[in-house]
C-alpha cells in the first residue's frame, strides 16, 4: 500500500483508487517505473541515457504539451493506470508500452494490453478521463465507464488490422523473455487473424475499463458506489470477463506540476 492512496477492491472485480496526496511513496514508484512503463522493460533494461528518467520525462512533455486539455487528461489517466494498477495488482504484467511507437500522436490502438502471469490470459484496457464539473463524482465515473466500454467494444468487434498489429508490435517491445514474448505475440496474432476474417467479437476477450475522474470541488466517490456501476456493466455480458477501475484525484494540475518539477530537479 502506498501512503496517500486509498484503495478499495471488491470481490466482483472493481478497484477504486483515490489519490489524496502525491506522497513520497507514490513519487518513488513513478521514479522507479516510469522508463519501463513508457518504453517497455526490454528497452528500459538497456540502461541507455535515451531511456533515463529525465529523458523519459522530457519525451513525455514533448508529446503532452502539444495536446488539447481533453487529450492531456487522457494521457495522465493512462499513465496513472500503468503506475497504480501494476503496483497494486502485480499478478499482471504490461504487454504494451505507454509511448506510441511511431510518432508523437496519441496511441493508435488499445490503451494498455495486460497479461495475467499465472493464467497467461490477455486483458485489453480502455481509459477515459474527465473533470467532474458540477456532476457528482460517481455520476461522472459511471459516464466515463460507459464511454470506455463503448470504445473498447467497438475496437474488439472491428476488423482493423492495424489495431492488432500495434498490439503485436507493442508486446515485442515490452516483453524481454523470448519464450514469453513468442507466446504473447502468437496469441495476439491469432486474435488478429480472427479480426481480419471478420470473426472478432468483444465477448471473446477480457476487458479492463478505467474511469479517471478529477473531482474538483466534488466529494470523492466510494468504492461501494463504484462497484455498483461495475456490476451494471458486468451484467451486460459484453466481454468474456470484466474488471472496472476508478482513479480519483482532485485536480490534474498537481500531477503535472510534480512531473515537471522532476525534470527541474534532475
Amino acid at each position: 500500500m502506498l501512503e496517500g492512496i486509498q484503495f478499495e477492491k471488491s470481490e466482483t472485480g472493481s478497484l477504486c483508487f483515490t489519490i489524496e496526496d502525491i506522497s513520497e511513496d507514490l513519487k518513488c514508484v513513478v521514479r522507479s517505473r516510469l522508463s519501463e512503463i513508457c518504453h517497455g522493460v526490454a528497452k528500459a533494461s538497456r540502461k541507455s541515457v535515451l531511456y533515463s528518467y529525465e529523458r523519459t520525462l522530457t519525451a513525455f512533455f514533448e508529446k503532452f504539451d502539444t495536446k488539447s486539455p481533453a487529450t492531456q487528461k487522457g494521457m495522465i489517466g493512462e499513465l496513472l493506470t500503468h503506475v497504480l494498477f501494476l503496483h497494486y495488482e502485480d499478478e499482471f504484467r504490461a504487454a504494451s508500452p505507454y509511448f506510441n511507437m511511431e510518432e508523437d500522436s496519441i496511441k493508435k490502438g488499445f490503451d494498455l494490453v495486460l497479461q495475467h502471469k499465472a493464467t497467461s490470459e490477455i486483458w485489453f484496457v480502455e481509459v477515459k478521463a474527465g473533470d467532474c464539473g458540477l456532476e457528482a463524482s460517481i455520476t461522472k465515473l459511471g459516464g466515463l465507464l460507459s464511454l470506455a466500454k463503448n470504445g473498447l467494444k467497438t475496437a474488439l468487434d472491428s476488423d482493423r488490422n492495424t489495431l492488432w498489429q500495434n498490439a503485436v508490435n507493442g508486446a515485442s517491445l515490452v516483453i524481454q523473455e523470448s519464450g514469453l514474448k513468442t507466446q504473447v505475440e502468437t496469441l495476439l496474432e491469432n486474435y488478429n487473424e480472427k479480426a481480419v476474417a471478420g470473426d472478432s467479437a468483444s465477448t471473446d476477450y477480457n476487458a479492463v475499463l478505467v474511469a479517471v475522474c478529477f473531482s474538483g470541488a466534488q466529494a470523492f466517490a466510494t468504492g461501494t458506489e463504484f462497484e455498483g456501476r461495475h456490476i451494471t456493466q458486468k451484467g451486460m455480458n459484453e466481454f468474456q470477463d470484466l474488471m472496472s477501475i476508478a482513479l480519483q484525484k482532485d485536480t490534474i494540475q498537481s500531477i503535472i506540476d510534480f512531473l515537471r518539477s522532476e525534470i527541474e530537479d534532475a
